[in-house]
Order: structure tokens, then C-alpha cells, then sequence
């Protein structure tokens, strides 16, 4: 029943038809490369006191108006340094939270600090 000209044959999902799957592409505002978007950390703007406060948007489900940025310090130094943030939020945009998030990623420790032992046998636990 699954012919060209059937009703089912228009409802076949990406996979089943052989088809790569959809993958959301962004912006940076630092760097302008394009990106998936889940290399990419999402800006939100948040209104307070008539000015826009930008927040890293972690589960990237707040509300308003988002930007994207690269994990990376040298592309939000980037946006800092063109004014971007003005630009995508169409206004004056307050980014103290974010520079202080950014921050707190490059200080950082890259790795644990710890050393995981495992036990040798499952008794331990």
C-alpha cells in the first residue's frame, strides 16, 4: 500500500525515508560563523527597570528575545567589543550577569581536581 501515490507514503519520518535529520543552525553575534545550535550558548533578554539584563539561557526555554554566542570567552569578548548585544536585543542591553557566567566558565578547572578510584569489588559501594 506504501506506493508513490498514497496517502502514507507523505508521512514517512526523516529516518524511514532515508533522509538526514534536522539540525537547528544559529549565529554567533561574536564571531558571525554559523553553528549548530547545540554548540552554541543561548542569551535571553530580560526586561528590569526599562533596560534589557542579558542572562545565559542554560535550558534555552526562557522567553523574549535570544541571542547565540560560542562557549568560548573570545567570541562573547567579541560581541562585548561590536556592540552586539545592543544590536540583537534592539536596545541598551546590561550584561553584567553574562560577563560574570562567562567568567566563572574560564576560571573554571577543566578537569575534575579528583582522582576517581573505583573499589575492586562491588562491597565497597
Amino acid at each position: 500500500m506504501d506506493k508513490a501515490g498514497s496517502p502514507s507514503a507523505f508521512f514517512l519520518s526523516p529516518a524511514a525515508s532515508g533522509a538526514a535529520a534536522h539540525v537547528p543552525k544559529r549565529t554567533c553575534i561574536g564571531c558571525r560563523k554559523t553553528d549548530d545550535q547545540a554548540v552554541l550558548v543561548r542569551l535571553a533578554a530580560v526586561g528590569t527597570d526599562g533596560r534589557n539584563a542579558v542572562r545565559v539561557d542554560e535550558r534555552r526555554r526562557m522567553s523574549g528575545r535570544g541571542a547565540w554566542v560560542h562557549r568560548g570567552s573570545a567570541c562573547f569578548a567579541a560581541a562585548l567589543r561590536r556592540h552586539a548585544f545592543n544590536r540583537a536585543f534592539r536596545g541598551p542591553a546590561d550584561t553584567a550577569d553574562a560577563e560574570a557566567w562567562f567568567k566563572a566558565l574560564e576560571d573554571a578547572p577543566t578537569g575534575s581536581g579528583l582522582e576517581t578510584v573505583q573499589p575492586e569489588s562491588g562491597s565497597e559501594i
